[in-house]
């Protein structure tokens, strides 16, 4: 099956040289190679906003730069999960900026729970992003900039898009979070909770971070992947999060309604990719969204679960070819 899936793979991107990191090897490459390149390679940085917050991120300048790739993670991520993406894409001419949204990783957090997902206005990740953008990423005139983001990152990743439509040069969504699988009576409640004066709970049924076995798990089917996330939490406790809140839910709702309703303003390059069993992301918004624009290429991976990039190998490698081809494409 693997070998079939490659020679797809090979027929559909010609020019892309395959050399991601396996899961036979995972835990020995981590451990030889990926865990010091990130070390040699990385520095972490971070960026204080108008309202005091400071957001974390990572840098990984490519000497042989051709171009900039920003990368957004989702709920609950740091950039510290992106590591073997980035090794396995490092031969691309790439400078990696990672940055921690607003409550995320290592940046500020909006409550004294820390662990409690909790945005004022989803208008703020985008007045921080722009920040960044302007601050650290685009000092370099003429520089070309890539947005890849990752469910609430790709959803904000796709909204700047929309209000900036000449600052960057291309984009890549993975299971972008432009509307969630709860359904309509729950989104309901939600609302009503929100307004009654519960946002700041966490949703019904929800409550602090927990370790996740990797049977209970719905979000990737690679379990040598899923143990290193969960090993990422446990080197650091302070990027740990619990489930939302109400007002998080009904905010993240609204961003995603508002990107798919301004799809037709993104104008440059983009490619989506789609999980067939995601239990997350409502797939008929993407749907919606990838309708809208006419510039696009939306990959649907067959029986992959929300988190795509960090996948069983074969469905992994058949997104970092495509990634590889975008990003040869457009740098």
């Amino acid at each position: 099956m693997k070998a079939a899936l490659v020679l797809l793979l090979l027929a559909i991107f010609p020019a892309v040289l395959l050399c991601a990191v396996s899961e036979d090897s995972f835990n020995r490459t981590y451990a030889s190679s990926i865990a010091p390149y990130i070390k040699d390679s990385a520095v972490a940085g971070e960026i204080r906003m108008d309202d005091g917050a400071t957001l974390g991120y990572q840098s990984i300048k490519n000497p042989r730069e051709k171009g900039i790739v920003v990368l957004l993670g989702g709920h609950s991520e740091s950039y510290v999960k992106y590591a073997e993406l980035f090794y396995d894409l490092r031969d691309l001419g790439i400078t990696f900026y990672a940055l921690d949204l607003r409550g995320q990783g290592f940046s500020t957090r909006m409550l004294p729970d820390r662990e409690k997902d909790f945005i004022p206005a989803y208008d703020r990740y985008l007045v921080d992003l722009a920040s960044f953008m302007k601050s650290v990423v685009h000092p370099r005139p003429n520089e070309k900039v890539l947005l890849l983001g990752h469910s609430l990152g790709g959803a904000v990743a796709a909204a700047y898009a929309e209000r900036n439509p000449g600052d960057i040069n291309g984009l890549i969504l993975s299971s972008p979070y432009l509307g969630s699988k709860t359904g309509a009576p729950v989104l309901l409640l939600l609302r009503a909770l929100d307004i009654l004066g519960r946002g700041k709970e966490y949703v019904p049924g929800g409550g602090p971070f927990r370790f996740v076995p990797f049977e209970q798990n719905v979000e990737t089917h690679s379990n040598v992947r899923h143990a290193r996330k969960m090993q990422d939490y446990k080197d650091h406790p302070e990027i740990r999060l619990g489930y939302p809140t109400n007002h998080w839910m009904v905010e993240t709702e609204r961003m995603g309604r508002n990107v798919v309703k301004n799809a037709k303003l993104i104008s440059c390059p983009l490619l989506v990719f789609q999980a067939e069993d995601d239990r997350y992301a409502d797939s008929s918004a993407q749907d919606g969204f990838c309708a809208a624009i006419p510039r696009l290429k939306k990959i649907l991976f067959l029986g992959a679960y929300h988190e795509v990039l960090m996948e069983s190998d074969s469905i992994r490698d058949l997104a970092l070819a495509a990634i590889r081809s975008f990003v040869q494409r457009n740098f």
